[in-house]
């Protein structure tokens, strides 16, 4: 079995926020485990494109799956919560599940520096999340 690595994952939507949210979160718990830990959430204006705000938090958790099966996992997931190529083509964003952080490797190195997710960042259970 490989050892578990600290896992931080990105969620936000601009549809139906409060339910898409939720929705991913249950999932994300049932994949995972229920001592995934989220975040508070919190509202931001869209970056890149024009739509309603975004709602966003962050999940915490533990994973022993190597990165590539939690990325098809992953994309799996936002598809069972509704989200599509076609509707993201008309800045609709049902769900978007990013990785953070997968044991000591930092991944989406813009995102770090957005206050929402340094802000969010503050609720994260690991001592050495930096």
């Amino acid at each position: 079995m490989n050892e578990k690595k600290e896992l931080i994952l990105a969620l936000g939507s601009n549809y139906e926020q409060e339910k898409s949210l939720a929705d991913a979160m249950s999932r994300l718990r049932d994949l995972f485990g229920h001592d995934t830990i989220f975040s508070k959430r919190m509202w931001t204006e869209p970056i890149g494109i024009e739509s309603e705000r975004f709602l966003n938090c962050l999940a915490f958790t533990h994973t022993s799956h190597k990165l590539e099966h939690l990325y098809r996992s992953i994309k799996y997931l936002e598809r069972t919560c509704g989200d599509r190529k076609r509707a993201r083509a008309n800045n609709i964003v049902k769900i978007d599940i990013d990785i953070l952080k997968y044991g000591e490797l930092k991944l989406h190195e813009k995102d770090w520096s957005r206050y929402y997710i340094k802000e969010l960042m503050k609720d994260c259970p690991f001592n050495d999340w930096m």
